[in-house]
């Protein structure tokens, strides 16, 4: 996936994940906006970290992530995020790693069973960034987590 840029963010989100619509439409709707006025986060956040909590992260990924099972439409949805936050981690101007690191990779550390998961569908980039949050917090690392490590780019 080509990197995200914050102009994009929005257009971006919506095309990849458009499951995020109702939530989106929801954040507007505080500004008096609907979600097809939206072309940029500032109009409805004061952070794109708040805008993707908000409409991706705690309603339609945190949770899925988390379940016991998944069906096939969970794992597709899934694998759109994190073809997703791969494009954030590898915004041209850097903007949009934090926001990635702070909204979704934060999170895996919630158990064994989403970092086996986060794994199972992260790109390179993202894949590099969450063994890096792992060894600085100082959890045990697994081996088959580090599979496909060695390629991805500084």
């Amino acid at each position: 996936m080509r990197g995200i840029t914050s102009d994009e963010l929005i257009s971006r989100l919506v095309r990849l994940i458009p499951e995020v619509e109702p939530h989106l439409e929801k954040a507007a709707g505080r500004h008096g906006l609907r979600a097809s006025q939206v072309s940029h986060w500032e109009q409805i956040s004061v952070h794109p970290g708040t805008l993707l909590s908000e409409v991706l992260a705690h309603p339609l990924f945190q949770p899925l992530m988390e379940a016991p099972q998944i069906d096939a439409a969970g794992e597709e949805f899934l694998q759109r995020c994190f073809d997703f936050i791969e494009g954030l981690e590898t915004d041209p101007t850097g903007g949009l790693v934090d926001t990635a690191y702070f909204t979704f990779l934060e999170s895996f550390l919630e158990s064994r069973e989403v970092l086996d998961r986060a794994f199972r569908f992260a790109g390179p980039k993202t894949r590099k960034e969450t063994l890096s949050m792992l060894r600085g917090w100082k959890v045990p690392v697994d081996p088959s987590w580090e599979d496909g490590a060695e390629n991805t780019a500084p």
